[in-house]
């Protein structure tokens, strides 16, 4: 019966162990501000969660390209056969070097980053330069990972570095320790713990074969990094805008406001496991011509998605705030209005990323890429407007996100009708094609 129910499976290998492991971090992710919610005061609080939304933003939206396009390499070199290992070591020297751009960029900019975004806080920045090298590392693991189809030690990332910073952060809780410094060295440090267990036993990863050229690597890599890039500073723009929008007695306020940024975008944690089937899926039926298939496909996801997606923003509207005040213990908290605005943001996003992804089935990646950056500029130029700190942010997430399903339908409906010919996406591919918080 076992193998039958394997038979009928319609998610690719690995997708519901990717999935779990994702489950798992999104549950460590509430876990971990819960536990520093009531270790910090509001302002290093607030100084915490810029923090981890720019390792998210700059680590997710830079390196993510690098990962999918290590699985697109190594897992074709294993389909015709050739060790992986030159196209592997490549991609190193390429992340040491987006890693380094990095860092210079952030030492050049140290003192903006430190009294504008991270509230004068030393230790902040230098655990910010440091998780810049982790998510390096943790990227390319997983690209090597699921490009030899070993989705468990995939997974096993995700798991390991959401308890790492739970149990890191319950430690430091229960000595008492109340400086932000130590928080912020724990987000630095996950990646690298989660890199070390997850690659731990793995043999034959970089197994030799022919040179490779810069170019085995750089495909898409260009119009991905654009993409991923400015999707990332979508996502976790919110807080950093707030941030730096916040006057001398709003300190406390991009705390107020990621508490309330993470209960609105619970579903979209959630639709992480949907993700990494999804390209797969559409890409066969693509692949096939059965252009049919992958409309109504897409069409059930996009009609779920909205269907739950009105229930999820009148719970946040009436519940969000109660829900809010019990995870972490907060007194103030974002109202019913601004958690269904950021509820309404994220379903509108989750189904700009199914389109994108559609597109990107159908050869799209530079219709996709440039469909974030307006979402981008959108956000950008609606939140300059306005004089409601919270609120101003609000509609310039939901104005980008609007922007982003209208370009991406269209863009999609232009090339299906167009019968692009795309190429078969692996699981592996997709499973780095989502840049998703973790």
């Amino acid at each position: 019966m076992l193998h039958t129910l394997r038979e009928r499976n319609p998610l690719p290998p690995g997708a519901t162990v990717v999935g779990g492991g994702l489950a798992v971090s999104g549950v460590a992710t509430f876990a971990f501000f819960a536990v520093t919610s009531r270790a910090l005061d509001p302002a290093s609080y607030a100084a915490l969660g810029v923090l981890w939304s720019l390792l998210f933003a700059v680590g997710n939206g830079v390196m993510q390209p690098l990962e999918q396009e290590v699985a697109r390499a190594v897992a074709a070199r294993r389909a015709h056969g050739l060790g992986p290992g030159p196209v592997v070591r490549r991609a190193m020297v390429i992340g040491a070097a987006f890693t380094l751009a990095l860092v210079l960029v952030g030492l050049v900019t140290h003192q903006w980053l430190l009294n504008r975004l991270l509230d004068g806080r030393t230790a902040l920045v230098v655990a910010f330069l440091i998780g810049l090298g982790g998510f390096c590392a943790g990227h390319l693991a997983r690209g090597t990972l699921s490009s030899h189809g070993r989705f468990r030690n995939y997974a096993l990332f995700f798991g390991v570095d959401g308890l790492t910073r739970v149990i890191a952060a319950v430690a430091l809780f229960a000595l008492g320790v109340a400086a932000v410094g130590p928080y912020g060295a724990v987000l630095a440090a996950a990646p690298f713990v989660a890199v070390g267990i997850a690659l731990a036993g793995q043999r034959g990863l970089l197994e030799p074969g022919p040179p490779a050229s810069w170019q085995e690597l750089s495909k898409a890599l260009g119009w991905l990094l654009l993409g991923t890039s400015s999707l990332a500073l979508v996502v976790n723009g919110g807080t950093i805008a707030v941030q730096l929008l916040a006057t001398d007695g709003e300190r406390d306020a991009a705390g107020v406001f990621l508490n309330g940024l993470q209960v609105a975008r619970i579903p979209l944690f959630l639709f992480q496991a949907v993700l990494a089937s999804l390209l797969p899926r559409l890409s066969r039926l693509a692949t096939r011509g059965d252009l049919d298939a992958f409309a109504s496909t897409l069409a059930r996801l996009v009609g779920a998605i909205a269907a739950c997606g009105v229930v999820a923003t009148a719970a946040a509207f009436l519940v969000g705030p109660h829900l809010v005040e019990l995870l972490f213990g907060s007194e103030t908290v974002l109202g019913g209005r601004d958690l269904a605005l950021l509820a309404a943001t994220f379903v509108a996003i989750m189904v700009a990323i199914s389109l994108d992804q559609a597109l990107i089935a159908l050869g799209g990646h530079a219709q996709m890429a440039l469909g974030w950056l307006l979402a981008l500029a959108t956000f950008v130029g609606v939140t300059a407007l306005g004089n409601d700190l919270f609120l101003r942010v609000e509609l310039g997430l939901l104005a980008a996100s609007v922007v982003a399903v209208v370009w991406q339908a269209s863009w999609l409906t232009w090339r299906r009708r167009s019968h692009a010919t795309p190429e078969l996406v692996s699981m592996a591919e997709a499973a780095a094609e989502a840049p998703l918080p973790e």
